[in-house]
This record gives C-alpha cells, sequence and structure tokens, in this order.
C-alpha cells in the first residue's frame, strides 16, 4: 500500500497519476563514496564476476575489424556500485576522445526538459510552445507525447524525400526547427508511436527558449544546471545556424562523461544530493510510451523489452528493467538498476551485426551477478 501511494505521489509531480508497471527501485549511491565529478574511482573486478566470460565476450566485440584494422568497437566501460570496474579502448583512442553520440543525444535532450521541469519551466502535459502549432489541431500536442514520440506529427525518420536530411545538412540548416515544425498532423496525439529525430530537435528548441537567446546562453545555462554539476561540462553540443542545440543526434562526448549522463539516471535524477530532475522523472523516461503499437520506447530512451514492427531487440536476455541510450552505430548507455551498473559501448557497426553486438553486450552484463531484483510499483505516466 505504501509503495503504491508512493507512486502515486511520484505521478502526480511528473502530471499523470496513472500506475504504468511495476519498476526496479534505483539503487542510492554508496554512503561515504565520491560522487564521480571530478574523477571516476576505480576498483577491481570483484571475486563474483565471471570473469571467462567477461573477456570472451570483451574479445568478441574487439575483434569485428574494418578493412583498415580498426575494430567496430572503440570503448567499453563498464561502472558498477559508481566505480569503474572495467575500461577498454582500441588503438588509437582514450579516455580523452570524444566519441559522436548519434541518437544518444536524444536522452541529452530528455535530460534538458527534466531539468526545466525540476526547475518549473515547463510542465509535462502543457501544449508544446511551438508558434506554427498554434492555429490548427497540432496545438494540442503536449511536451509528454513529444517525448513519447506520438505527437502525431508526419515528421519520422522514414518521411520520404530526404526531409530529415535537407532539413538539418540542405536548405533547412539556417533553422532546423522551422522546417521541422512546419509537418501536417496525421495521428490523433497520443496514438501513434512514430520515432522522429525531428521531434527531438522541436524539443531541443522549446528548452532553448527557456535558457537563453542564442547559442552562448543556451550553452551556458545546460552547463551551469546540468554538465558543470555531474563534471560533464567537456560535452560537445552541437547547433544550428540559428542557435538551438541538435537534439536528435549530435552531441560529442568522451566514454566517462557519457557514463556520467547515466549515473545520474541510475540515481533518480539526484546527484551529490541535489535533485537536477524533476521527481518521477527517471521513471517517466524507462515507462513504455502509451501507444498500441509502441513496445519498448519510453521517453528518449529505449526498454530491454519486447519490441514491435522494426523496433530492435536491445539487451538479449539481460534484464526487462534495464534502460538505454542508444545512437546509430551502436553508441550505448545500458542503465543497469539491479546490477548498480551502467555499460558504455562506443564505435560504429560495420562489420558486426545489429543481432551479434547486442548478444555479446548482453554477454557482458550477464558475467556480472544482479545485486538485486526487487521490484516496487511507481507510477512513469
Amino acid at each position: 500500500m505504501v509503495h503504491r501511494l508512493f507512486g502515486l505521489m511520484l505521478g502526480c509531480l511528473i502530471g499523470n497519476a496513472a500506475l504504468a508497471q511495476d519498476l526496479i527501485r534505483l539503487p542510492d549511491h554508496p554512503v561515504g563514496q565520491t560522487w564521480p565529478t571530478d574523477v571516476w574511482e576505480e576498483q577491481p573486478l570483484g571475486s563474483d564476476v565471471a570473469e571467462a566470460q567477461l573477456n570472451a565476450a570483451i574479445e568478441t566485440l574487439f575483434e569485428a575489424k574494418l578493412e583498415n584494422g580498426v575494430p567496430d568497437t572503440r570503448a567499453v566501460l563498464v561502472i558498477r556500485g559508481g566505480k569503474i570496474v572495467f575500461e577498454k579502448y582500441a588503438e588509437g583512442f582514450d579516455q580523452s576522445t570524444r566519441f559522436h553520440s548519434w541518437s544518444v543525444a536524444k536522452s541529452f535532450t530528455n535530460a534538458t526538459i527534466g531539468m526545466l521541469v525540476n526547475q518549473g519551466k515547463l510542465n509535462l502535459d502543457q501544449n508544446a510552445p511551438i508558434a506554427a502549432w498554434q492555429s490548427d489541431k497540432r496545438i494540442k500536442i503536449t511536451i509528454r507525447q513529444m517525448l513519447n514520440m506520438s505527437s502525431g506529427i508526419d515528421n519520422s525518420d522514414g518521411v520520404a524525400n530526404g526531409f530529415l536530411g535537407n532539413a538539418m545538412f540542405g536548405s533547412g540548416a539556417l533553422d532546423v526547427n522551422e522546417v521541422v515544425a512546419d509537418r501536417p498532423l496525421i495521428f490523433d496525439p497520443g496514438k501513434q508511436w512514430s520515432y522522429s529525430t525531428a521531434t527531438s530537435n522541436l524539443l531541443a528548441f522549446v528548452a532553448g527558449n527557456q535558457m537563453g537567446e542564442d547559442r552562448e546562453s543556451r550553452q551556458s545555462y545546460v552547463n551551469e544546471h546540468l554538465l558543470t554539476k555531474i563534471g560533464a561540462d567537456d560535452i560537445v553540443m552541437s547547433y544550428d545556424k540559428a542557435g538551438y542545440f541538435l537534439g536528435g543526434s549530435h552531441v560529442y562526448a568522451t566514454a566517462r562523461d557519457y557514463a556520467r549522463l547515466g549515473y545520474l539516471y541510475l540515481r533518480d535524477g539526484v546527484w551529490d544530493g541535489e535533485r537536477i530532475l524533476a521527481e518521477g522523472w527517471v521513471d517517466f523516461s524507462r515507462t513504455p510510451a502509451p501507444a498500441e503499437n509502441n513496445g519498448n520506447h519510453g521517453a528518449h530512451f529505449w526498454l530491454n523489452h519486447e519490441g514491435k514492427g522494426w523496433q530492435p531487440d536491445m539487451l538479449p536476455g539481460g534484464p526487462k528493467s534495464a534502460f538505454i541510450m542508444s545512437g546509430n552505430g551502436g553508441q550505448y548507455v545500458y542503465i543497469l538498476p539491479t546490477h548498480d551498473m551502467l555499460l558504455v559501448r562506443l564505435g560504429e557497426r560495420y562489420v558486426v551485426s545489429w543481432d551479434d553486438l547486442a548478444t555479446a553486450l548482453a554477454s557482458v552484463v550477464g558475467a556480472f551477478p544482479a545485486r538485486s531484483a526487487t521490484a516496487v510499483e511507481g507510477s512513469a505516466q
């Protein structure tokens, strides 16, 4: 009963009190342990780790190579209990290398919205403040629906005639959001899930307008209220000519800085005693978007649930509670509450198949025993 009431309270704080599913309780940061704001502490693997299995999986990940000898996998990092227990880079890459996020950037966009909701500047269920939508049925689209990729706008990545490429790299590059906002409504908002980089860009536009009037002031705001707080202000965020973050695909960060954002979510949006993301935000982010055709996508995070349609298996045989930042080429930040663990994999996917890559990463996770399988009821809607 207490858990149900707690879940309802969380739901109210983020805009909807409906209970969606049982969620694994997010683990606490170890008492007395330094937060990884400046440096990540390191420790040995531990005697409970299946080291032979781990080594075999790592070898599989790094053995797939291009003709020039560069492996598909360029970085693997494992954080367990808040400390680095494994880290490996391909030759030519190291701790200082910034890797292209591709769609992992969508989870950064989620974080900027969650930060602004925590500050009272935005609300999940407000109508999206996009001028082009205010004079027709699109006015009903909410920020929640955009985060859930169920806005109903015809701006999915599958739109024909090079829509997205033209918006970001062609004639629309001067003002990406003007182009991606100018699309018709083809479904009732909230009814149909459709993966959309354009929607992530629009969310970054909405967030940017709450932060400042130009690129410099917006970047300064993100640094002050998010990135610097978690020790990740070396991250490079890309902007269009109009000064808005390209929130769907273009962040450049080290493996450790990707892990820092993942660690913020593993710790329920709190860093070193300070709440950065809204109460209940992480639960919202890791709950399936409520659309009939969606199986394993939350709010700009992927989930280790059974997908529908083209949605891929994220971690075969791994814990269902895992939630994931994912980008093209196999950029992954796996957040594993049951294991109090993060797994970061960065590189490309030129040689290895999607299925083989996911299977190898699942083997890495399988080498580490779970630390908790306790489920609690929680609201994530």
